[in-house]
């Protein structure tokens, strides 16, 4: 008979003056009330901030839906202005966008029953209805507040706080002084490539594994010997957190794409003329599900959609400089071998926790459901910190492992 409590082995406390943890019990995952709060708290888009899209998604088209929400409908006008509207038509409540295709007709129709909307929401008509104007004005598209930065649209009235806006301040902030505030521009970049894939799990498991340093030397031959998680620095916002480090003496030999990478930078920055710059990648995560990873040479948005408690998307655009495969033919393709060699690695991450965590369950393990390294440079602060965010967000009981407040260098 298996006992209603089993002890997992103890784990020393931090060192004094380290931050403590508070992990999340097993209730906040995979629940189908806990994910219905989750709906309401952080992936609404009147409250956000919650990404929808960025620009280069949208470019050229009148209207898309909503690259990480497909509930939200973003417009484009002539002048550039975009717009975030609900994607659902005011005649019947169906979808007017239900697909990933970028559409660039002058308005928006409803394909049931031709129902028309203009670009900033207003309602044109529909077949053989006549309207007063207070009536026409009534079926307008209910719209949505929307904040650009650096090409990515945000959504919810909370994307315009000054909590908010710090954060992306402190971005900023950040990539000037490491000396790459030319990285935050895409204006020179091209998309190469486009993918999305079913995780099974929670989605906070996927951000708790991005915001998770510890595991890249065990874990990514490839990727721990092009980036040194020795030099990891660590910033943190009130949603946002950042990652740096330096590229690795080893030139990532242990794998063959990541070495291919290291010698493709080099010939490239030669033939542009410039020095190579010594960051390997900086890390940046957008609670509660954005990731932007600025690589040298590599440009990557991770966006999770979740599709329930229990599974979610991970749509990913891979971006390189638009002059790379002229200069080093083959360069970009290596590169994205590379990214998707550790990205197959991530998935087994992630979905391995999905399947510990129901098996503790099964087993009334009695313990908490992540115990992080605190020690040395800290290599999971980030997953703390998203902890601790989802807490405050979600109201979540003060419980678990540690202190009540999280101290964060």
């Amino acid at each position: 008979m298996v006992p209603s409590s089993i002890r997992s082995p103890h784990r020393p406390d931090p060192p004094p003056g380290r931050p403590q943890a508070r992990s999340l019990g097993f209730e906040a995952y995979s629940d189908p009330a806990v994910y219905a709060d989750e709906r309401a708290r952080l992936f609404h888009p009147a409250v956000g901030p919650l990404f929808i899209s960025h620009r280069s998604l949208l470019d050229g088209a009148g209207h898309a839906a909503g690259e990480a929400d497909d509930r939200v409908l973003l417009t484009s006008e002539d002048g550039g202005t975009v717009r975030a509207f609900a994607n659902v038509c005011t005649h019947a409540m169906r979808p007017l966008v239900a697909s990933r295709e970028r559409l660039s007709q002058a308005c928006v129709t409803c394909p049931y029953h031709l129902w028309s909307f203009r670009r900033d929401g207003s309602f044109i008509g529909g077949p053989g209805m006549v309207l007063d104007p207070t009536q026409r004005d009534a079926l307008g598209l209910r719209e949505f507040p929307l904040v650009q930065w650096r090409g990515n649209f945000f959504a919810g009235a909370a994307a315009a706080d000054e909590a908010f806006q710090r954060d992306l301040a402190l971005v900023d902030g950040a990539f000037v002084s490491l000396g790459r505030s030319d990285w935050l521009d895409f204006a020179d970049w091209r998309l190469i490539a486009a993918e999305e894939e079913v995780y099974q799990g929670d989605w906070k498991s996927f951000m708790e594994v991005y915001g998770d340093c510890y595991h890249v030397p065990p874990f990514h031959d490839g990727l721990a010997s092009f980036a040194d998680c020795d030099t990891l620095q660590w910033t943190f916002g009130d949603s946002v957190h950042l990652q740096a480090l330096q590229l690795s003496a080893e030139q990532g030999r242990r794998s063959p794409n990541y070495r291919a990478w290291c010698d493709g930078l080099q010939r490239y920055y030669a033939l542009r003329g410039e020095p190579e710059p010594k960051l390997a990648v900086i890390w940046s995560a957008f609670y509660p599900n954005l990731m932007i990873e600025f690589y040298n040479g590599l440009r990557v948005i991770s966006v999770l959609v979740p599709q329930g408690p229990t599974a979610y998307l991970n749509r990913v655009r891979y971006y390189v400089p638009a002059d790379m495969e002229a200069l080093v033919p083959g360069l970009p393709a290596t590169i994205l071998a590379a990214y998707r060699e550790t990205e197959v690695q991530d998935k087994a991450l992630n979905e391995s926790r999905h399947l510990g965590l129901a098996r503790a369950q099964e087993l009334g393990l009695d313990a908490a459901t992540y115990l992080p390294n605190l020690s040395g440079p800290q290599p999971e602060l980030g997953t703390v910190h998203f902890h601790t965010w989802w807490r405050r967000r979600m109201d979540w009981p003060a419980e678990g492992v540690g202190p009540a407040s999280l101290p964060l260098p």
